[in-house]
C-alpha cells in the first residue's frame, strides 16, 4: 500500500513519540514508523510473576518544563509515582569488597572512609576555591581540577559510570553537563556559588510540580504505550524504513512491513531512530553526515532483573544501590540497584528486586555473552557483597547494545559540523540522545523544541497541498511481496 503525509517520523523511541505528539496536536498530518513490535525503544516495562520489570530506564527525575508538560497531557493514564524517600536519599559506593554509605552533603564528606585524610582537606579546599573551567576538559579533569584526583577517581567515575556507563577520562565535561560547565566556567568558590543561589532564591527558579525520582504505576513503559495508543492509526509498528530518496515535493521512504512492501510519500521526514540507523538511512543522501554520525562512539549496558525470596538477602537493601568506582578493577559489575526499596511494588511480597548493570567501559563484551555466562559472572559478586545464600527467584535479561551514545571530546563541534550538512537536506531533521543530552529529559525538551520549530515554519497542509502528493501517489504501482 502506498500512503502520503504532511510529516514523516521514523523511529516510536521517546524523542520521536514526542515529536509525533506534540506535532500531533497541533494538528498535522504525521506519520510514525517504528522498527520493533513495541513503541518507547528501551523505555519498557515487563510484567512477570508479580514483578515490574524495567528494560531499560528506571527512574527520572523531572528537570525540564517540557517534560512536565508532557506528563500533564498523560498524567490520568500513567499515574506518576515517587520514589521512596529513605531510599532515593541512601546510596552506596563499593570499596574493597565493601558497601560505604555517600555521604548527603559535602560536609560529611570531611568523615567518610570513602577518602583519606588528604583527600578530605583536597575536597575542602577546592568546594572553598578552586581554578575555573577549560573548555576541552574531560569530566574527569574538570573534577580533579576543581576537587582532587581522589575525588574524581572514586566519586565520579562512579557516577558518570551509572549515568551513562562511560569512562570519565575520555567524556567532554562541556557536553556532557552542560549547566555545570557553564558554573565550572563562571566561579571560583563552588560553595560561595552555591550560598549566593540558595540565599537569592535562584539555584532553582522554575517550581517543580514532581520533585526527586519518579514512575509510573506500571513501569517507565507506561508513558510511550499511552503516547503510541493516543496517536492510534498515525504510528504504525514491525514496520521498517529500508531507504529514503527525494522527490519532487519531499522524499519516498520505501518501507518493510512484515511480508510486504509499501512506499509513503512526505514534504518533511524526522529520523528519530538510534545512532547508526539514522546513519544508514542518510548514506545517500549525505555521506558526510552519514559517516559523521557513525563516528560518535556508544557503550552496550546489560540488565540483570533478578528477584529472589527475601530471606535468602542477608543485607537490608535499605537504599537505592551502589556503584563502582574504577578504582575496583577486579569487579565486573557498573552497579546494583535495590528496586523495590526504591519503589515497593515492583516486586511482590516477601520477594526483593534487584537491578544488575553491566557492560560499558567494565565489560564491553557483555552484550554478546549468553545469559548463562553473565549470571555466572555476577552472582558470585553479589553472594558475597550482599550475602545472598539462595538462587534468583526470576531472571530477566535486556541486552542494549550501541545504546548509550558517548560525547567525547570535540562532541559539540561535530554535532554543529552535522546540523550544517543536515540544513542543506531540505525537509530532514534529526531527534535523538546522540546530538544533546542522552537523558529522557534531553531527549523530550529536544524534541519539543524540534516540534515547535516544524509548527512555527510549516502551517497545517490544505487539500490543494495534498494534489502534487496524491499525483505522485497515483502514478506509483502498488508493490507487495510475500
Amino acid at each position: 500500500m502506498n500512503e502520503n503525509c504532511d510529516i514523516l517520523i521514523i523511529g516510536a523511541g521517546i524523542s520521536g513519540l514526542t515529536v509525533a505528539w506534540k506535532l500531533h496536536q497541533a494538528g498535522r498530518d504525521v506519520r510514525v514508523i517504528e522498527a520493533g513490535r513495541f513503541a518507547g525503544g528501551v523505555m519498557q516495562t515487563k510484567s512477570r510473576d508479580g514483578f515490574l520489570l524495567e528494560t531499560g530506564p528506571f527512574n527520572v527525575m523531572v528537570r525540564d518544563v517540557a517534560f512536565e508538560s508532557l506528563l500533564d497531557d498523560f498524567a490520568d493514564e500513567i499515574g506518576v509515582i515517587t520514589a521512596s524517600k529513605s531510599a532515593g536519599r541512601k546510596r552506596f559506593i563499593l570499596r574493597h569488597d565493601r558497601l560505604l554509605e555517600v555521604p548527603s552533603n559535602p560536609f560529611k564528606l570531611m568523615t567518610s572512609p570513602l577518602l583519606s585524610s588528604a583527600g578530605r582537606l583536597r575536597l575542602l579546599r577546592g568546594l572553598m576555591f578552586s581554578t575555573p573551567g577549560r573548555d576541552e576538559d574531560s569530566i574527569d579533569e574538570a573534577a580533579a581540577r576543581r576537587f582532587g584526583p581522589e575525588v574524581a577517581d572514586t566519586f565520579v567515575s562512579a557516577i558518570v559510570s551509572g549515568i551513562v556507563a562511560g569512562d570519565s577520562r575520555k567524556l567532554y565535561f562541556k557536553s556532557c553537563f552542560p549547566n555545570l560547565a557553564r558554573i565550572d566556567h563562571t566561579t571560583r568558590s563552588p560553595l560561595g556559588y552555591a550560598l549566593m543561589k540558595t540565599l537569592t532564591g535562584k539555584m532553582n527558579p522554575h517550581k517543580r510540580k514532581w520533585r526527586g525520582l519518579i514512575s509510573f504505576e506500571n513501569g517507565l513503559g507506561s508513558l510511550p504505550a499511552a503516547m503510541a495508543k493516543r496517536l492510534g492509526q498515525h504510528l504504525t509498528t514491525n514496520a521498517r524504513v529500508e531507504s529514503l530518496e527525494p522527490n519532487a515535493i519531499g522524499y519516498t521512504a520505501h518501507i518493510q512491513h512484515q511480508d510486504s512492501q509499501s512506499t509513503i510519500l512526505c514534504r518533511e521526514v524526522i529520523l528519530a531512530t538510534p545512532l547508526l540507523a539514522a546513519s544508514s538511512l542518510l548514506h545517500d543522501l549525505s555521506p558526510v553526515a552519514s559517516e559523521l554520525i557513525e563516528s560518535i562512539a556508544t557503550t552496550s549496558l546489560v540488565v540483570l532483573n533478578l528477584g529472589f525470596d527475601a530471606k535468602t538477602i542477608d543485607h537490608p537493601l535499605d537504599g537505592y544501590g551502589f556503584l563502582v568506582p574504577r578504582s575496583e578493577k577486579d569487579f565486573p559489575l557498573l552497579g546494583v540497584l535495590f528496586a523495590d526499596s526504591v519503589f515497593p511494588h515492583h516486586a511482590p511480597q516477601g520477594k526483593r528486586l534487584l537491578r544488575v548493570f553491566m557492560g560499558g567501559p567494565r565489560d564491553p563484551e557483555a552484550a554478546r555473552r549468553s545469559d548463562e555466562d553473565l549470571l555466572a559472572i555476577a552472582m558470585p559478586h553479589l553472594k558475597r557483597i550482599l550475602g545472598i545464600s539462595g538462587k534468583p527467584s526470576l531472571i530477566d535479561i535486556c541486552r542494549s547494545p550501541g545504546a548509550i551514545p558517548q560525547y567525547a571530546t570535540g562532541h559539540d563541534a561535530k554535532i554543529e559540523h552535522l546540523n550544517s550538512l543536515i540544513s542543506q537536506l531540505p525537509g530532514v531533521h534529526l531527534a535523538g540522545n546522540y546530538l544533546e543530552g542522552v537523558s529522557i529529559n534531553d531527549c523530550i525538551r529536544n524534541a519539543s523544541q524540534l516540534a515547535q520549530e516544524l509548527i512555527a515554519c510549516t502551517p497545517p497542509p490544505t487539500e490543494e497541498d495534498h494534489e502534487p502528493i496524491e499525483f505522485m501517489l497515483s502514478s506509483i504501482p502498488e508493490v507487495s511481496k510475500t
